[in-house]
């Protein structure tokens, strides 16, 4: 994967936290805590999201920027949080819509990236690095 597609996780973490808050009509300011949304999604209650937990939290981070509920994203859907560069590589069917599967495709990746230790499941901390990096 590119160096420009490494932190999709990074912006749908951070950015998919701040459009569930929109979403439930909360203030979009400041942005809410995406341990948050990391609790929420920690089903078991083990401090860890395992693939299937980041996988519900996605296809929800997903859903909450379909605007017209039509199953998959538009550039305008990602305005501000995906360059047009990004979006075009994560479209693999380069027809100007990004669907679930080219999504949760990319941010696997990212999933795999943050579980330095390798368990299939992520930490709050190991989140917490990844975003940090992804940031700077």
């Amino acid at each position: 994967m590119g160096p420009q597609l490494r932190f999709l996780a990074v912006t749908v973490i951070v950015f998919g936290a701040l459009a569930a808050a929109v979403a439930e009509g909360q203030s979009a300011s400041p942005p809410p805590d995406w341990r948050e949304r990391f609790r929420a999604h920690d089903r078991d209650g083990d401090g860890r999201i395992d693939r299937a937990e980041f996988q519900e939290w996605m296809v929800d981070a997903f859903f909450q920027r379909d605007q017209g509920k039509k199953g998959y994203l538009t550039i305008e859907d990602v305005r501000g949080v995906m360059t047009p560069e990004i979006f075009k590589a994560l479209s693999r069917r380069a027809d100007g819509k990004l669907w679930l599967p080219e999504y949760l495709n990319a941010l696997f990746q990212d999933f795999q990236a943050m579980d330095t230790g390798g368990e299939g499941s992520v930490t709050m901390e190991e989140v917490d690095t990844y975003v940090r990096r992804g940031l700077r």
